[in-house]
């Protein structure tokens, strides 16, 4: 079963890179390609600030070796983001790749069918730094909604950073049932408050530097240092931290948005036929 799954998946998802003006690689999502020419993947790609470049990169079935990749600079990534619609699919972006390089590559095509909890079910993404394409089985956990109101799917497979925009596929159909959210989980909530309580720390320290000395030693200097390594040793531990429950935003919020999209695209043709533009 799972076999099949990968071949019929592993062609349509893509590993996103960004990098910084430098070329140093500053992080690495996982996206897939739906509805013909977009991109769909987590929408933690508009809090990525210091990235200059992007790279979408598809692999053969060996799940290492480079089909074909696309650099881009993050301007025109964003330029290509479409516009939330309705408001109500936060947790996923949908990015126009309509590109000569990629219009071979096909689409998964998602579910339009209710699941149900002890669901077979795989992902298939990138982890970490590691370039090559993964899949990864479970079961359909649970249900349940965030204060947002929207609906998300548990499952109880392993999840790292990375995985984050991963197609949840149905086992049985091939078809794509969710968008992995690594920032749904716990821990990411709590590096958040860690990193808030560090820089509330830095900013009060850095207040009081160069007050008074010991020894010709500003001890104020001493702590700034201690702790920008907390909180470098803070994000190494949450970059490698591995999620043995999984969180996914239901695939009936990409469903909606693109029948908003294609509904305005409608009215847009018909407007510009009546008026001659």
């Amino acid at each position: 079963m799972y076999r099949k799954i990968w071949k019929k998946c592993h062609e349509s998802v893509c590993q996103l890179s960004f990098y910084s003006a430098e070329g140093i690689k500053l992080l690495s999502m996982t996206g897939f390609k739906a509805y013909g020419n977009f991109l769909v993947t987590d929408n933690y790609i508009n809090k990525i600030y210091k990235a200059t470049n992007v790279v979408l990169r598809f692999v053969e079935s060996d799940g290492f070796t480079e089909k074909v990749s696309v650099k881009m600079s993050m301007n025109e990534f964003k330029k290509r983001i479409i516009k939330d619609v309705d408001n109500k699919s936060a947790g996923f972006v949908a990015v126009n790749i309509n590109l000569d390089e990629l219009k071979d590559i096909p689409s998964l095509k998602l579910s339009k069918k209710a699941t149900e909890i002890g669901q077979p079910i795989a992902l298939l993404g990138y982890q970490l730094e590691q370039d090559n394409l993964a899949i990864k089985t479970g079961i359909l956990s649970s249900f349940f909604k965030q204060k947002n109101g929207l609906k998300h799917l548990q499952i109880n497979s392993s999840i790292k950073q990375g995985n984050s925009g991963s197609p949840l596929v149905n086992a049985e159909t091939g078809e794509v049932i969710g968008i992995i959210g690594y920032k749904l989980a716990s821990i990411t909530q709590s590096h958040k408050r860690m990193k808030l309580i560090i820089n509330k720390n830095l900013a009060i320290l850095k207040k009081s530097q160069g007050i008074f000395n010991v020894e010709e030693i500003d001890p104020v200097q001493v702590l700034i240092a201690n702790q920008n390594q907390i909180k470098h040793i803070t994000n190494e531990i949450y970059k490698a931290a591995t999620m043995t429950t999984g969180f996914a935003l239901d695939i009936s919020y990409v469903h909606n948005l693109f029948e908003d999209f294609t509904d305005a695209e409608v009215s847009q043709s018909s407007m510009e036929f009546q008026i001659g533009v």
